[in-house]
């Protein structure tokens, strides 16, 4: 017979025990019909989602919720359904009862039998119940939720207390997603329920298990390619199978099939050598080409996956004249610079979830030129709707396994748990063509390196790791995680921990977070010293996997959540501190404002634009410096990647992210896709600050000189005009340069940085001088590829006159599309110019997507219109920002 699924849709849930939770039993005494079988709003579920359909939690999203949604995760849950056993099985066959995810301790009865208890919402559970299924009478299946906060009380009350650096430690015992316990962008909202899919698995006598494709070889011209297809079936008999592999190319024409012949529960493996495969990329790279590898088991079952071909490792070579060792991707032979971002859950409640956003998410990476996304190890092992956006779309996945910030138990029964999770996940995600590295957690050696705690020998990688010795978690990292890694996912690099640095070639150790080789979370701004962005440059690492600055979200979303006329609509409220998690962030962001612009506390919306700006300052220097360093040839890749934290927010709030909860880009986006262009110029001011030093006061009236630079990442040479122009704010005059230094052609060599000279201060600048210099390339019809404008910072000793006035001009598209061409000018150069409709009340509370702007954010210089394009504008009206607007106003 052949083999069908019937997903189970139609649930209920109750409240079952209040634990004793005060705030619970008050609740559940004000709404005594949570005891009762409810409907589920829908299905998969965990029981936030229902207790808001039922309007008896409030939108944890809005205003300070958060504080009173704690309650039902201190509560035990049930859901139930009720089925009609399959007709196909009264006669013959099997029928496995499949649980894709549970979240967390779960015991799941069917006709009052327990099936199983679990433990471990990583872990899927897959029952056969053919024989426990009802003849005559539908079929009643229900799992009890137990609170998560008393399960971990009682685990921590056998095994000992665990200390956390911050958030509930008994998160360290429990094998769910850390974030749900609040962290320092998201809110706390600890879930339980059915949280993937529940499903009847029908088969006969024989099923598929797995398949797992696997590029094994790649030539060096690219003419040729093995391709290895693993299938494994499970059969209840010992009778001999043939399954009918074929592989099909990106086209949908046959390239290759066998037939491989498979007994009981055994691997079979066929081998294609495919002549001139179509290879897939990364973004930016080349075409995401995807084959499409079919299984089948003639009479009993049919499987298909798409994949790529390609290779992807990690090369890690000495470096000329500089210490240590490249971090540098490579893909199909090609080293290739990362632009990243850092991605975590994309909702505190994770059903809620679709498909179209998680396309809308990746597609916001590919748009803003990312070639890689970190799937950070506190939050899932992501979805297949993931990943099948990272296929399609070409973005690298590096994806920690699920440990964060840990001080994880050591006793056998926790890491037999880990070490099975670990199995299931990686056997799940290998196949795919965007899976690019497995990393075995989160910040789990930085942590202890700096705390020291514990010391360790960081020369040690092999062990063994005893209990009673100092970092025992290494049996997680080093051990468990590399070996399942190697036996399940062979041709997948694996990477301790990120940060991490393995010992060198002498077998010499270094702390995790060691500038010098692995990767690094850099830190040092923001937390830590809380060193001046200008800085990043100076302490880059050889591939950054986590960086980052704050920024408000956009108009609308900051509405959202603080609605106008409401409580709290200020700088410094409750409120706004509510939707900021991070430790101190208020006192940061003040911080940073005040080293480096004029800021406004009366208006939240101007405080919120101040922060925006900032937030893409930061990045550009970071991405602009750290880009600097890749000299192509990977003895010369002194940083290989900038991975920002991060790229999206699991709730509407303040963080380091580039796009918010609504999928909105931030200001900080359009910064961002400049510097990521596949072709970006800039230039480097000497001195590079006015501010007077009073040790050197001289220094910060050095006219300036400009060290200019062009970073291509595409595989192919460019050649453009280089132009230089030079404005004088203090005078309000252009600048003449010579005519060998305004224009000029440039190459730039394919994926690298290439310096293009400096240009040294003029006879006409003195120290009263403040100039900003315009860079441009510009190809053969004189269109500009790609711009940077360098201002005299910091920006607050900036003042603009006060007949300072920007012009819009709006052409709507007449094809009803929602598109329009607009047009800006300025009589003085303008910073931070930033383009927003001119919403409704109504607007102002949609959760629809905001307009696409083909450039944002962008920098004027005087009587020079800029035109930008627009989709999704919807004939409305267009208002614009720019730094001091609000100081213009007054005046």
């Amino acid at each position: 017979m052949a083999r069908s699924r019937t997903d189970l849709t139609s649930w209920q849930w109750r409240l079952v025990d209040t634990n004793g939770h005060a705030e619970a039993e008050a609740v559940a005494a004000a709404n005594p019909s949570l005891r009762e079988w409810t409907a589920v709003s829908s299905f998969p579920s965990v029981v936030q989602m229902e207790l808001q359909a039922a309007g008896v939690l409030a939108d944890v999203n809005i205003g300070e919720n958060e504080r009173k949604t704690q309650w039902p995760g201190f509560a035990d849950w049930e859901y139930q359904t009720t089925f009609a056993t399959p007709v196909a099985t009264t006669t013959s066959g099997e029928v496995d009862l499949v649980f894709d995810g549970l979240d967390t301790f779960a015991t799941a009865t069917l006709n009052g039998k327990t099936l199983f208890s679990s433990d471990n919402m990583f872990v899927p559970q897959r029952v056969s119940v053919t024989s426990l299924l009802e003849k005559d009478k539908d079929n009643t299946l229900c799992i009890l939720f137990e609170s998560a906060p008393k399960r971990g009380a009682a685990l921590e009350a056998e095994h000992g207390v665990r200390k956390a650096l911050f958030r509930d430690a008994r998160r360290n015992h429990i094998r769910k997603a850390q974030y749900h316990w609040g962290w320092d962008w998201g809110p706390v909202v600890v879930t339980a329920g059915p949280y993937l899919p529940v499903y009847l698995d029908v088969y006969g006598t024989a099923r598929i298990d797995d398949v797992y494709v696997a590029t094994t070889s790649l030539s060096e011209d690219h003419a040729s390619a093995t391709l290895d297809v693993a299938v494994s079936v499970v059969s209840t008999d010992d009778a001999e199978l043939e399954a009918n592999v074929r592989l099909v190319g990106p086209s949908g024409n046959e390239v290759a099939k066998t037939t491989v012949t498979l007994k009981g529960t055994a691997t079979a493996t066929a081998t294609f050598d495919v002549a001139r495969p179509q290879l897939w990329w990364p973004s930016g790279q080349g075409e995401q080409h995807l084959y499409t590898v079919e299984v089948e088991l003639p009479g009993h079952d049919f499987k298909a996956i798409r994949t790529g071909i390609r290779t992807i490792t990690v090369a890690q070579r000495p470096l000329d004249g500089h210490p240590g060792a490249s971090f540098t991707f490579v893909v199909n032979g090609r080293p290739v610079f990362a632009q990243g971002g850092n991605w975590i859950p994309a909702d505190t409640l994770l059903p809620t979830v679709t498909r179209q956003r998680y396309y809308e998410w990746v597609q916001n990476a590919r748009d803003v030129h990312m070639n890689l996304l970190r799937v950070w190890g506190g939050g899932i092992y992501e979805t297949d709707d993931f990943f099948d956006a990272c296929d399609e779309l070409g973005l690298l996945v590096w994806h920690d396994y699920g440990f964060a910030c840990t001080n994880l138990p050591v006793y056998p029964a926790f890491l037999e748990n880990v070490r099975s999770e670990a199995e299931v996940q990686t056997r799940r995600l290998r196949s795919r063509a965007s899976l690019a590295l497995l990393c075995g957690g989160n910040e789990d050696f930085m942590l202890l390196d700096w705390t020291k705690e514990e010391l360790y020998d960081h020369a040690d990688t092999t062990g063994p790791f005893p209990a009673d010795k100092p970092f025992p978690q290494r049996a997680v990292y080093l051990d468990i995680l590399p070996k399942v890694a190697a036996q399940h996912a062979p041709t997948t690099f694996y990477w301790a921990n990120s940060p991490w640095s393995a010992p060198d070639a002498d077998g010499k150790g270094a702390e995790a977070n060691d500038l010098t080789r692995g990767d690094v979370h850099q830190w040092s701004v923001w937390h830590g010293e809380q060193r001046p962005y200008q800085d990043y440059g100076a302490i880059h690492g050889r591939f950054v996997s986590e960086f980052g600055m704050h920024g408000f979200p956009v108009t609308r979303t900051l509405d959202y959540f603080a609605p106008p006329g409401g409580k709290g609509r200020h700088a410094q409220s409750r409120l706004i501190d509510c939707h900021n998690k991070g430790h101190g962030a208020h006192t940061r962001i003040a911080r940073y404002l005040a080293e480096n612009f004029r800021y406004d506390t009366t208006s939240l919306r101007n405080f919120a634009y101040g922060s925006q700006l900032m937030q893409a300052e930061a990045y550009g220097y970071a991405l602009r410096d750290w880009k600097r360093l890749y000299g192509g040839p990977l003895s010369h890749a002194r940083c290989s990647g900038a991975v920002i934290w991060q790229l999206n927010d699991d709730y509407p709030c303040t963080s380091w992210s580039l796009v918010d909860y609504f999928v909105r880009p931030k200001p900080a986006w359009y910064a961002v896709k400049r510097a990521f262009a596949p072709v970006s110029v800039a230039s480097q001011r000497t001195p590079i600050t006015r501010f007077v030093d009073e040790d050197a006061p001289a220094v910060a009236n050095q006219p300036p000189s400009f060290a200019v630079f062009a970073h291509n990442t595409t595989p192919a040479a460019k050649t453009y005009q280089l132009v230089l122009e030079a404005y004088d704010f203090a005078t309000g005059q252009w600048t003449p340069l010579p005519a060998s230094e305004s224009r000029r052609s440039v190459t730039l060599p394919p994926g690298q940085n290439t310096e293009l000279g400096t240009l040294a201060a003029q006879p006409l600048w003195d120290q009263d001088s403040l100039v900003i210099l315009e860079v441009t390339l510009q190809d053969a019809a004189g269109k500009t590829v790609a711009r940077f404008v360098d201002w005299p910072e910091p920006y607050r000793y900036l003042e603009w006159p006060s007949d300072t006035a920007l012009d819009i001009q709006v052409n709507h598209d007449d094809d009803g599309k929602g598109g329009a061409q607009v047009t800006i000018q300025a009589n003085q150069p303008l910073k931070g110019v930033w383009l927003e409709p001119v919403y409704t009340a109504a607007d102002a509370t949609a959760t629809d997507a905001e307009p696409r702007w083909e450039d944002n954010l962008v920098d004027l210089m005087p009587g020079r219109a800029i035109t930008v394009g627009v989709t999704g504008l919807k004939g409305r009206e267009v208002g614009a920002r720019f730094l001091a607007d609000w100081e213009i106003n007054k005046k």
